[in-house]
């Protein structure tokens, strides 16, 4: 009897081993250099370095994925067990949770230093051909500031280069993405301009609605850490938000 009560107590004790295991969670980032780019065979990047130490911190070893922002937001949606970093637009919010802020950004008109048009201000520039990332945030202020002629492409090199090129009039876009491509593409940043800011946006750490708030909060918890130690700073210096300064 004694034996039979202790193989049973094994058993419901197996049983339940599974349910108390905490799965890695996987995490989705923007692609967009500098948030994330290879060099050397190696993953850099603002957004990457970000959340591959709060991963270490909170013991998470899932995998870091980066992917366009149409693909990062549809897998969100897909897996409620996922994490991912997404720009907090009012066209975005009933359908995910935002858990906590990472960082912010702020989004210019971008002209060829050698064209003579006016970016001063949205009235003038609303005429031009305007170059944005699809699906991105640039497109959906684009968009609200109800510039007329926009070109959408699916990466910002694409976009730099036909600025530098004449075939589009202004791009919309983060000094610190914008330095970052220049950079990558060799072109100079000298042969750009930057004129009025239409947008302040902040990047989020969100999920699909379901995701377990205890296992956020962790992760939000590594992120406070990180900013009362110097971690945070640090990663965020190697990534200067300026125009056309190291």
């Amino acid at each position: 009897m004694c034996s039979r009560l202790m193989l049973a107590a094994a058993l419901y004790v197996l049983a339940l081993a599974p349910a108390a295991v905490r799965a890695d969670t996987p995490v989705y980032i923007d692609q967009v250099a500098p948030l994330y780019f290879q060099q050397d065979g190696n993953n850099h990047g603002l957004l990457y370095e970000l959340v591959e130490e709060m991963a270490k911190r909170v013991g998470n070893q899932g995998p870091i994925t980066p992917l366009p922002l149409m693909r990062l937001r549809s897998q969100i949606s897909l897996h409620p067990d996922a994490l991912g970093t997404l720009w907090r637009l009012p066209e975005l919010e009933p359908q995910y949770r935002w858990w906590f802020k990472l960082f912010d950004a702020k989004f210019y008109l971008i002209a060829s230093a050698r064209s003579t048009v006016d970016i001063s201000s949205i009235e003038a520039a609303r005429q031009l051909r305007i170059g944005v990332i699809l699906g991105s945030p640039a497109e959906l202020a684009a968009r609200r500031a109800g510039f007329r002629d926009i070109q959408v492409s699916t990466n910002q090199e694409g976009i730099a280069r036909k600025l530098d090129l004449g075939r589009i009039d202004v791009w919309l876009g983060s000094p610190r993405v914008v330095q970052a491509v220049c950079a990558r593409i060799g072109i100079p940043i000298a042969n750009f301009r930057m004129g009025k800011q239409i947008a302040a946006l902040d990047l989020y750490l969100a999920s699909a609605p379901t995701f377990n708030p205890d296992e956020a909060e962790r992760w939000r918890l590594a992120l406070e850490k990180m900013k009362k130690d110097g971690a945070y700073d640090a990663i965020l210096a190697k990534y200067p938000d300026s125009f056309g300064k190291k």
